[in-house]
């Protein structure tokens, strides 16, 4: 593939997208591009289309590697040259490795992340700055050749940066779930117990996800997992002491950073949780980086005085891609010593211990399941369809727990909008993750004297969740009435329409498995965790239930159906 690509044009410091589902050709991708010594750029295909071509624009990417189902289905920009890894035919091609091209400063990969004007921004890394974390975290912990890595992360995420390429350099074993299977912990835990998977490396919500599934039942967890690396969001404090229920002796360590500085740039090894813990702590700077933490004359903060949380190191990205402005606002030189810093927006204080505590963000910035969001993209992307004059995004909820994402909304003069129809839009435009679970039309913002948003003045945000996404319609037998009795339970709401998604009820990943579970025992039948995403609403759910297909239905009796509906839409779309 690298050779292919040099073939191509490749060069240093150019992007080559990989448009991928999960998979191994993902892994073959990146490793193929790396190879032609360009850089590579990470798009999920499940992008609205509008975005997906914005990425690319914007990367100036003339070559994308993919899969052919994915050619075939995806439309595409004139000019784009595909190249689909699962096609390819190398047979006849030199396989010894070609030369490194590249220097340590050249980039490695560019990952876009959410950003506060309406529009993306492409973190460049280079080469010399992943590796740094890489070597310290294969270091440190001893991965070795006999490891195995549960690789969950999508590739636009960075924590994929250290399942794949941390992974390799110890000379481990990528273990990849099923396309459909990156939800289920009950596919999680098969894996790993059937591949022996010693490395777990994700946000915390998905371990969550797994330690609620195996509940009171160690058999379901690997036995030869080893080491549990969290990070992304906030750790719940009672997390690390379920997964060492679940695995006597395994290592959970709680790192921080950005993808402004190479995955990762802090970590604390999680060994007791103090029950007077208001978070775990953020921990110490891992190697060859630095943590600052500064007061607004850019001098260094006593212990246990908050300030704001700087990044310095080898570890530190370039800057954006294609984008000075941005990048000088946030990387910064000190103006005493000289240093070059990211302003993370962070907020922080130094403990007596030296471990730096956590203390939330400075700005709009929020993290939901690991996934970092600007509100004000969100905000500028409402503004632009034509009826709306005017809007407001907030996030509500625990910080350290389950976070909702809400969206206010001004009609322009003379017009009528409904908040079915903003979310359509948005879905046009934006990943389903920022798209507000809840919206509220308003004739005018609350405003401060000074003329600024008055955001504690909007509708409280417990009465703008239970407004209902579709007229409440009661449980009409005996079925939906159980499967309701439990959504209630577990969400501790009065009502569920049966037609109301489960998501837009408030449930979150690991409630979902909450659900599950009560309705496994409650019907006393195997329910696959991945009925519940694929049918999330009590009408669905019911119906599918009831159909009796449940009974015996496998994880991967669910893939190829799904799988078979896919293949179906692919076959129509070509007529």
């Amino acid at each position: 593939v690298g050779d292919l690509l040099r073939e191509k044009g490749t060069r240093p410091n150019i992007l080559v997208a990989v448009m991928m589902e999960k998979g191994w050709e993902q892994v073959v991708a990146a490793l193929g591009i790396l190879n032609s010594g360009a850089a590579y750029l990470p798009i999920e295909p499940a992008l609205p289309n509008e975005r997906r071509w914005y990425l690319l624009k914007d990367g100036e990417v003339d070559m994308v590697l993919t899969q052919s189902w994915l050619d075939e289905k995806l439309e595409w920009p004139e000019g784009i040259h595909r190249f689909c890894v699962d096609k390819m035919e190398l047979t006849d091609r030199n396989l010894t490795p070609s030369d490194p091209v590249q220097r340590p400063e050249d980039l490695a990969y560019v990952i876009y992340t959410s950003g506060s004007t309406g529009l993306p921004k492409g973190v460049m890394i280079e080469h010399r700055s992943a590796v740094n974390t890489i070597l310290d975290v294969n270091q440190r912990f001893g991965v070795g050749p006999e490891d195995r890595i549960l690789a969950l992360s999508n590739l636009n995420f960075d924590l994929s940066v250290y399942d794949i390429f941390g992974t390799l350099a110890a000379g481990g074993t990528i273990v990849l779930p099923e396309p459909n299977g990156t939800k289920d912990p009950a596919h999680w835990s098969e894996l790993m117990r059937q591949e022996r998977v010693t490395v777990w490396n994700t946000v915390p919500a998905l371990m969550q996800m797994l330690v609620e599934y195996a509940s009171g039942r160690t058999e379901l967890m690997s036995q030869s997992l080893r080491l549990v690396l969290l990070s992304g969001d906030w750790i719940p404090l009672d997390l690390p002491d379920k997964i060492k229920a679940l695995k006597d002796g395994v290592q959970v360590i709680s790192l921080g950073g950005a993808t402004e500085a190479s995955i990762w740039s802090n970590l604390y090894p999680i060994k007791k949780v103090d029950p007077d813990w208001k978070s775990i702590p953020y921990g110490r700077p891992m190697a060859n980086q630095r943590l600052y933490i500064l007061n607004e004359f850019m001098e260094d903060c006593p212990d246990w005085v908050p300030g704001q949380l700087y990044i310095g190191g080898i570890g530190l990205a370039k800057g954006y891609w294609q984008d000075e402005e941005k990048t000088r606002n946030s990387f910064i030189i000190h103006p005493r010593t000289g240093v070059r810093l990211y302003r993370t927006g962070d907020l922080g204080r130094y403990l007596p211990d030296g471990n730096i505590e956590f203390l939330g963000r400075e700005d709009f910035q929020v993290k939901i399941s690991g996934y970092r969001i600007e509100l004000g993209e969100i905000e500028t992307v409402m503004k632009q369809h034509p009826k709306i004059k005017d809007a407001v995004v907030v996030a509500t909820g625990d910080p350290q727990r389950k976070k909702h994402i809400l969206g206010y909304a001004v009609p322009s003069k003379g017009q009528e909008i409904s908040p079915d129809e903003i979310q359509k839009f948005l879905r046009e435009k934006l990943v389903e993750y920022m798209i507000p679970g809840a919206l509220m039309i308003l004739d005018a913002l609350p405003m401060t004297p000074n003329g600024k948003v008055n955001r504690k003045a909007l509708p409280a945000p417990e009465n703008l969740l239970s407004e209902p996404e579709v007229r409440y319609v009661a449980p009409r037998n005996e079925l939906e009435q159980t499967i309701a009795a439990v959504v209630r339970e577990v969400l501790e709401i009065k009502r569920a329409s049966i037609h109301d998604r489960f998501f837009n009820m408030g449930a979150d990943s690991v409630q979902i498995i909450r659900m599950q579970s009560k309705l496994a025992s409650l019907l006393q039948r195997d329910i696959p965790v991945l009925a519940l995403f694929e049918h999330s609403t009590i009408s669905d759910l019911a119906q599918f239930l009831g159909n009796g297909t449940v009974q015996d239905d496998s994880f991967d009796q669910i893939r190829k159906r799904v799988e078979a509906r896919k293949a179906k839409k692919r076959k129509h779309k070509k007529r």
